[in-house]
């Protein structure tokens, strides 16, 4: 199996771990951040970059639990945006081109948490399925490691079936998204990522 593709069946298991844990805790978040999103392009035609370039806001559903998840995409910087919708005030900040990655509790009043990994890279699916349409978007399925996305033409995921699970879109609105909410806050000191070494906190964020 081709690295790039063992790299997007770990996101879909630990992703699908996730899902199995009881409510949404900084814990779970933190094991999002870690492996969500695969590391790369959803491989069409043209193998479009996973999120594209263009910004957005898009609701997503996690099943079981009911789960909500709201996502801010500035295309510009390739940076995203990750709001737990619970109440629990918890955000995951990614920059793909980069691969940072900072979990933060009430804006990090509460508690911060930073690690990176690879940034967004280009693979090819093991196998490209059909078109669907999913929230009024029309997308196309790939599968990898027994596990199936849907994507936009332009890069945008509004489905992932983990096998045990599934998140798909609510809504989705392709409009410009403040830079702002991409923001970071200075001066904070943030705590490994569950699982990653003090030397993991990429430097020169806070």
């Amino acid at each position: 199996m081709r690295p790039m593709i063992r790299a997007a069946t770990s996101f879909l298991h630990d992703l699908s771990s996730f899902l199995r844990q009881r409510g949404a805790s900084l814990a779970g978040l933190a094991l999002v951040a870690c492996a969500f999103l695969p590391e790369a392009a959803l491989g069409q035609t043209s193998n479009p970059v996973l999120f594209g370039n263009r910004d957005f806001e898009m609701d997503w559903a996690l099943q079981p639990g009911a789960k909500m998840l709201r996502f801010r995409y500035h295309g510009a910087t390739q940076r995203l945006r990750i709001d737990m919708l619970d109440g629990s005030e918890q955000t995951m900040h990614r920059d793909l081109a980069k691969g940072h990655i900072v979990v933060l509790v009430a804006n990090g009043t509460k508690g911060a948490f930073a690690g990176k990994t690879a940034p967004i890279g280009a693979f090819q699916p093991e196998q490209i399925g059909g078109i669907r349409t999913i929230v009024g978007e029309s997308c196309r399925e790939f599968s990898a490691g027994g596990q199936t996305l849907c994507v936009t033409a332009d890069g945008i995921p509004v489905m992932v079936d983990f096998g045990n699970g599934q998140g798909v879109a609510q809504r989705l609105l392709r409009e410009t998204q403040p830079a702002a909410l991409f923001d970071l806050p200075k001066g904070l000191k943030p705590k490994p990522l569950p699982g990653g070494a003090e030397n993991s906190i990429p430097k020169g964020l806070f």
